[in-house]
C-alpha cells in the first residue's frame, strides 16, 4: 500500500493528518485539563467551602427572603453533611483571581471545543456528501466554536469584576 494512502485506501489530504493529529493532541489536553478541574472542583481542597462555610451562606440567604428560607426548611437548599466540602461561587471567584487559574480554565474550555469541533467536522465529512454543503455546515460549526470560545474566554476573564 502506497504511504499516501490511509487504510481505506482513499487519498489523506494534509488537513486530514493534521485534523487527526489535532484530535489526538486536543484528547490528551482535554484528559489532562479535566483530572485537574476534576481535582481542585470535586475533591477537598482550599477551593471549596467546609461545612461550616456553607452554613454561613446558608443562614445569609435564609435572611434574604421567605422563598429562600421555605427552601431550605423544606430540604430543596440542604445543610452540607459534616465533613462535605461544597463548589461555592465565593470560592470559584476566589480560585479565579489567579491567572494562572483563569488560563487553566480557558485552556480547558480551548480543548474541550477544538477537540469537540475537530470531532463534528469528521462526522459532517462522513454524513454530509455535497462538498458546497459540507464546507458551508463545517463553516457554520467554525463560526460557532469560534462565537463559543471568545465568549467563554471574556466570562472567565472578567469573572469578579464589577
Amino acid at each position: 500500500m502506497n504511504s499516501q494512502y490511509d487504510v481505506h485506501g482513499v487519498g489523506s489530504s494534509r488537513s486530514e493528518v493534521f485534523g487527526w493529529l489535532m484530535q489526538r493532541i486536543t484528547g490528551i489536553g482535554l484528559v489532562l485539563f479535566l483530572m485537574l478541574h476534576f481535582w481542585v472542583q470535586h475533591m477537598p481542597t482550599g477551593f471549596l467551602a467546609t461545612a461550616a462555610e456553607y452554613s454561613e451562606i446558608l443562614k445569609g440567604l435564609g435572611e434574604k427572603g421567605p422563598e429562600f428560607a421555605g427552601a431550605i426548611a423544606e430540604g430543596k437548599i440542604r445543610e452540607a453533611l459534616p465533613g462535605e466540602h461544597v463548589i461555592t461561587y465565593s470560592k470559584v471567584l476566589e480560585r479565579l483571581q489567579a491567572p494562572l487559574w483563569k488560563m487553566i480554565d480557558i485552556m480547558l474550555l480551548f480543548f474541550a471545543l477544538l477537540h469537540g469541533m475537530l470531532g463534528l467536522a469528521k462526522v459532517l465529512g462522513d454524513y454530509i456528501q455535497r462538498s458546497s454543503l459540507r464546507k458551508a455546515a463545517v463553516i457554520c460549526c467554525w463560526a460557532v466554536t469560534l462565537f463559543l470560545a471568545v465568549q467563554g474566554t471574556v466570562s472567565v476573564m472578567t469573572v469578579g469584576m464589577n
